[in-house]
């Protein structure tokens, strides 16, 4: 094992303890002996863990689910957004950022005609400013189909428009795993539905 990510199935800054200490037993070298730079916790932007995670040093990558700088656009999709405000959530990364002298990655998840227009890119980048940090854009997963991803056009256009904008590595991440529907987002529409086929019966 290379590297493990703590996202998907849960927000894991609202299990911290148990999260850290995984993570500290898969570092160890008597443990899975990975190193700590290659285990990333992924949140939606849970603002006073941010802020432990930063005071605490912690030395594990931090990657945070943006998907919108828009404040309604990013609650009508994300309703827990609306707990910690874009402006504590982007203080508090400048924190991390200044204690350990990293980047941030965000990850944004690309939803055709939703977060991929030239105003979003802008907004982002006004968001972003001199906030260090790497963009990953990441094309949705919907099993139900409400959510659509992006064609190549649109991803493209959107991708450019950030690099005109933003002094930060801009790439596009893969979500392996969507043929045996264990890519981000599906498995957990995959369960649901199950569940659902079960109680019906």
């Amino acid at each position: 094992m290379r590297g493990v990510v703590f996202m998907g199935m849960g927000e894991p800054f609202l299990n911290y303890e148990a999260a850290l200490t995984a993570a500290q037993i898969m570092s160890e070298p008597s443990g899975l002996a990975i190193a700590a730079r290659a285990i990333s916790f992924s949140t939606a932007g849970i603002v006073p863990a941010i802020r432990r995670f930063s005071a605490e040093r912690q030395p594990y990558r931090l990657v945070v689910s943006l998907t919108s700088a828009d404040p309604g656009r990013r609650r009508s999709i994300m309703p827990g957004a609306a707990t910690y405000p874009l402006d504590e959530l982007r203080d508090a990364l400048a924190g991390y950022c200044a204690a350990l002298g990293v980047r941030v990655t965000l990850a944004w998840v690309m939803i055709a005609g939703f977060n991929t227009r030239d105003e979003d890119a802008r907004q982002l980048a006004d968001w972003i400013g001199d906030l260090p940090v790497r963009i990953d854009l990441i094309d949705v997963n919907d099993p139900d189909g409400v959510f659509l991803p992006p064609d190549e056009a649109e991803r493209n256009a959107f991708r450019d428009s950030l690099r005109r904008r933003v002094r930060a590595p801009v790439a596009r991440r893969y979500s392996g795993g969507a043929d045996i529907g264990a890519a981000c987002g599906l498995l957990a529409g995959t369960v649901g539905r199950g569940l659902n086929r079960q109680e019906a019966r």
